[in-house]
């Protein structure tokens, strides 16, 4: 008891708590000054602040000459607090019109209720004092002052219980904040008030704590309306911490035994209050300059999604008509339109080549595109990867063979090939290291090596004599538009058949990677699940 009456200690508690209750309410006002939500927390703190300072100041001995309009000053406060209770669901977490059949006649009451607490003795009638404080004594119609009081509290939690349906669940975590802080704060005060006081004290000593758990509900409240302005927060956080540490620091002044210590002591709180001022600036420039990488960010997302957007719009557009050209210039080289000579046929056999890989080249774009929108539908089926992996053997041997290539295929007897996978999607990623082992060996040898290295796996290797790729180069292989330094000039290419590679084996539940040195040629291999025969 003498702990929780001991007047210092309580001056500082106080100051701490009004400290908090009115710099929240500045700072949610200052945030947004147009919010319905923000103002009537603004109202909320100061009410709450002004209560809990007034309660206080009726305490104090040397006050006694103001302490019964002090009290009643407290009331004023508190059906203040009633009625911002009642506006409360009303204004946040969004705007909804309060019935002015409700409104009015409920603040004509409270005002009523102020003008006969302020000029009568009938709500208030005196006061006692004791060691610990002062006891206020009803007057005769201090009945409907309790009962308005809890009218804004009740109001509050049966209004969100009817609207919780309602909310988004952004709202309904806010909500839940400010919930929680009233709820606390009831329990507290019903406990202290119909069980402590009659079963237990007999007197209003303990009625502080009730008092003081006020701050839980403004903090809670406080925090769902700011909680997504994080970096607010951060700064509000760093502030009161200072503003805590200043109190204590100050407060050894005041208690300070000797001249010696008061010096000190204020040396130390002068010294801090410089460090707690550079500090917040501190934090405050870190502030701004999350926000400003933040809108930078935003703003790179969106330049990301307009070069996407004219990726594939560029792709549709160029698709077309490369088809065209490569479907008459195969008409031409076939002989529809007659005899041509043989150079001529050459020219347009490598006119054939890279028209081709311009159709690759805008196929891979329109997948990327897909792929990361999620637009790509997948016909998942049993398949056997020694047909797909045979087709394209045979389908790339002519071009191996006019690079005077060796170019093998290595399937074993009774190899496990049975996997579930997107029949055409494989077939790409198959095609695609086989035409890029192709286009990157200028001599010796591509093999397509097929093994079983665990019954439940299948692995399908494609090895290649060309220059190799670096370590280096290998940790950024599978990454959008990258090309190895060593390759790179050599083909044409845009370095995207190895990302969408990668994404379409793991999207079938496999892996895949690569073992390569520079000048020793390289080996792309990928692993997929086995489904046995039955």
């Amino acid at each position: 008891m003498e702990i929780i009456n001991n007047l210092l200690l309580n001056s500082i508690v106080v100051v701490l708590l009004c400290g908090c209750s009115f710099y929240l309410g500045v700072l949610a006002y200052r945030q947004n000054k147009t919010s319905p939500s923000n103002k009537i927390f603004t109202r909320f703190s100061f009410a709450t602040g002004f209560w809990i300072l007034l309660a206080f100041l009726t305490d104090l001995p040397f006050l006694r000459g103001s302490s019964l309009f002090n009290a009643k000053l407290t009331y004023v406060a508190l059906i203040t607090l009633s009625y911002t209770l009642i506006e409360f669901p009303y204004r946040f977490p969004h705007v909804r019109t309060l019935n002015r059949f409700i409104k009015y006649p409920v603040l004509i009451i409270g005002l009523f209720l102020i003008v006969l607490t302020l000029f009568t003795n009938k709500v208030i009638d005196h006061l006692e004092f004791f060691s610990w404080g002062s006891s206020f004594i009803d007057g005769d119609l201090a009945g409907p002052f309790y009962l308005y009081m809890m009218v804004g509290p009740v109001n509050s939690i049966v209004q969100y219980i009817f609207l919780w349906r309602k909310f988004e669940e952004q709202e309904k975590r806010q909500v839940k904040f400010f919930y929680i802080g009233l709820t606390i704060f009831m329990v507290i005060n019903i406990v202290l008030q119909s069980i402590v006081k009659p079963l237990i004290t007999h007197t209003d000593e303990l009625y502080k704590i009730g008092n003081y758990s006020a701050i839980i509900m403004i903090v809670l409240t406080g925090y769902a309306i700011l909680k997504y302005k994080l970096f607010d927060i951060k700064v509000l956080a760093t502030e009161l911490f200072t503003v805590v540490i200043w109190i204590v620091l100050f407060s050894r002044i005041i208690v300070s035994q000797s001249f010696a210590d008061v010096v000190i002591n204020s040396f130390v709180t002068f010294m801090f209050s410089i460090f707690g001022i550079l500090l917040v600036k501190s934090v405050i420039n870190e502030v701004k300059q999350r926000e400003q990488l933040q809108i930078l960010n935003d703003k790179l997302k969106e330049l990301d999604k307009q070069k996407d957007e004219f990726v594939s719009m560029a792709a549709h557009e160029l698709r077309s008509p490369l088809t065209a050209i490569k479907g008459y210039v195969s008409m031409v080289i076939e002989g529809d339109t007659g005899d041509i000579p043989e150079k001529a046929r050459q020219y347009l056999a490598d006119s054939m080549a890279v028209t081709d890989r311009l159709v690759r080249l805008v196929n891979n774009m329109l997948n990327v595109t897909r792929i990361e929108e999620g637009r790509i539908v997948y016909q998942l089926e049993e398949t056997s990867l020694i047909r797909a992996v045979q087709e394209l053997y045979n389908s790339s041997r002519v071009e191996a063979e006019r690079k005077e290539l060796k170019f093998v295929i290595n399937i074993p007897n009774g190899l496990e090939d049975n996997v579930k996978v997107d029949p055409d999607r494989i077939r790409e990623v198959i095609g695609n290291l086989v035409s890029n082992a192709i286009k990157f060996t200028e001599k010796g040898k591509v093999q397509i090596i097929m093994t079983n290295p665990k019954p439940e796996i299948v692995r399908v290797e494609v090895s290649d004599t060309g220059p190799g790729i670096s370590q280096e180069e290998q940790a950024k292989l599978f990454q959008k538009f990258y090309r190895a330094e060593s390759t790179a000039g050599k083909t044409f290419g845009t370095g995207l058949g190895l990302y969408i590679t990668r994404i379409l084996i793991e999207k079938f539940g496999g892996r895949m990677g690569v073992i390569s040195e520079l000048d020793k040629g390289s080996n792309f291999w990928f692993e997929l699940s086995v489904i046995k025969k039955v």
